[in-house]
Parts: structure tokens; C-alpha cells; sequence
């Protein structure tokens, strides 16, 4: 895949918009903008920003220095898809303050999804540089979701090395964050560093087993490593994110019987077999997976699973 496709569809992924989102809510609530949230805007609201939207739009007009309610409004304004005025907005505010931390967020993102990478990259360096100052910044959510956009937005612009950097250290704040893994993989892959690339993908498919990209990405460091085996593997697991079980079965088997103690391919076959419906088969190969890996939290989940639907059909 190509790394443009890569990326495209790296920026649908619902994580980051719901993180971010997070992330500029937690901001608003330390200056202040909480209390437009609190007060008017509820959890059973069938649309909580269309309905909020336009009070604040009247309370910007009546009050224009009122800087919480502008970075409330561009943020309501980037969770409606309406970048450019969540851009204009944030700009208004940080005339006045440069460094003010929930504009800078807003921009930052909202030059990012508006497909202006350039332009997100200020806004979210400063704010990165801002954070890292505070003494909680190894657990700042903040931080990480900003090092990711900044990341990707470096990724985008075909700056490989800087990408590597900020997604290096958003993931010493989460180690966990697929998304940033797979674009670390991404960026050690543009930066012609297939091993590198090959560790990233293979992490992040430990945090989501389906992750289609990041199979894809392992594919094509397979190939360029010229380990043919091991491609199977990888291009089955493409086909079994992609639901095509009947192509990740003949993929996988052919990889395990080249690789017969290669873990990562038989879990990928039990969990293959146990998509078709044939139990037995599944259980025997997750059992294998097992023996060879008794720490394997997915194959020892799997293997339950599959025994207790054995126990049911029984």
C-alpha cells in the first residue's frame, strides 16, 4: 500500500478524533471553558455541539475578548468538520496569547484534519515544547495526542526524522497507542529502515489484532528483506483483517508449514479456523500457539474462547 493510502486511512481511524476531542475538553476545563460545557451543554442533548455552537457564536459577538469562549467555539467548530473557522478562531486568540495552550491544540489539530500538515506543524511544536515543561508531562495525554498529530503531520510532509521523534516520545507517554506505533513503523519505513518499521507494526498488532495497515506495512518489509515465509504470514493476516478467511487460511497454512513454531502464524490460523467455524482446527493450532508462548495473552484468550464454544456445542 501506498504510503499516502497509509495515511488516509490513518486519519479515519475514530481513536485519534475521539482523543483529541478529549484532549481539547480536558484543555477548555483548565482555563475556564468548562463552564459553557457545564452549563450548557448535557449528556442526553441529541447534539450537544450544534446546540451549543450558536450560543457561543452569540457570546463571542457580544463579548469578543472573552478568550475560554473562543477556544470553546473553534472547538466545536473542529468537531463539526468546520476547520477553517476552528483555525481563524484559534488564530483570534493566539494574537493576544501566543502561548495559550487549548488555541494552540485547536489549530494545531485543526490544520492537520483540514490536510494543511505544513501549517499544523508551528502550532504543535510550540505547544509540545510548552507541555514537556510541566512536571506531570510523562503522563500528559495532552502531550502524547499532540506529539501524534505532530508526528503524522511531519509523516505527511515527508520529514521521516522529525516523525520518528515525536512518535518516539508520545509513546514513552503510551506505550500502548496502536495508531502511533503504526506510524512510527510508517515513518522508520520511509526513512528506509525496514527492521525498525517491521518491530513497530508487530507491536502494534499486539494492541489490535485486525489492524489491516499494520499487517500491510509487515508485508512490505517482508518483501524488501526477502524473507518469503514470514510475507505469507503477513499477507494472510492482511486478508484476515480484510474478512477474506477464506484467502488468510490458505496464506497461513502455507506459512505454518514453513514456519511450524512461528507463534504470530498460529495464532493467525486458529484464529482464521475459528472465524469458518471449524473449532477443532482452531483449538489445535491456538494450542500450539500456547505451548510455545504460555504468556501469549491473545492465544490464551483465544484458545478459552474457543473451548468454551466447543463445550457448547458439545
Amino acid at each position: 500500500m501506498k504510503l499516502t493510502n497509509q495515511l488516509d486511512e490513518q486519519q479515519r481511524l475514530t481513536r485519534m478524533v475521539w482523543l483529541a476531542l478529549t484532549a481539547v475538553l480536558l484543555l477548555a476545563a483548565s482555563f475556564g471553558g468548562y463552564y459553557y460545557f457545564d452549563r450548557y451543554v448535557h449528556v442526553s442533548d441529541t447534539s450537544p455541539v450544534a446546540e451549543s455552537t450558536a450560543l457561543l457564536e452569540t457570546t463571542v459577538r457580544q463579548n469578543p475578548d472573552d478568550v475560554e469562549a473562543r477556544v470553546t467555539l473553534a472547538q466545536n467548530y473542529m468537531q463539526s468538520g468546520r476547520y477553517q473557522e476552528a483555525i481563524e478562531q484559534a488564530g483570534q486568540v493566539l494574537e493576544a496569547f501566543p502561548d495559550h495552550h487549548g488555541a494552540l491544540f485547536v489549530q494545531g489539530l485543526a490544520y492537520a484534519k483540514a490536510g494543511q500538515p505544513d501549517n499544523s506543524i508551528e502550532p504543535l511544536a510550540r505547544l509540545v515544547v510548552l507541555r514537556r515543561q510541566s512536571p506531570m508531562a510523562q503522563t500528559d495525554n495532552t502531550l502524547e495526542t499532540a506529539l501524534f498529530f505532530l508526528g503524522q503531520s511531519y509523516l505527511t510532509v515527508g520529514r521521516s526524522d522529525y516523525a520518528i521523534d515525536a512518535l518516539t516520545e508520545a509513546l514513552t507517554i503510551n506505550r500502548t497507542d496502536a495508531d502511533a506505533l503504526y506510524l512510527l513503523g510508517v515513518a522508520y519505513s520511509q526513512n528506509g529502515q525496514a527492521e525498525l518499521a517491521l518491530s513497530q507494526y508487530q507491536n502494534a498488532v499486539r494492541f489490535v489484532p485486525d489492524f489491516a495497515e499494520a499487517y500491510q506495512g509487515m508485508a512490505d518489509c517482508y518483501q524488501q528483506l526477502e524473507q518469503p515465509d514470514h510475507l505469507l504470514y503477513a499477507q494472510g493476516m492482511v486478508a484476515y483483517a480484510n474478512h477474506d478467511f477464506a484467502l488468510a487460511q490458505q496464506h497461513l497454512e502455507s506459512a505454518v508449514d514453513s514456519l511450524p513454531d512461528f507463534v504470530p502464524a498460529l495464532l493467525g490460523l486458529g484464529l482464521t479456523y475459528e472465524q469458518l467455524g471449524q473449532l477443532d482446527a482452531a483449538q489445535s493450532f491456538l494450542e500450539r500457539a500456547v505451548t510455545l508462548e504460555p504468556d501469549n495473552f491473545l492465544a490464551t484468550h483465544a484458545l478459552g474462547r474457543v473451548q468454551h464454544l466447543l463445550t457448547e456445542n458439545g
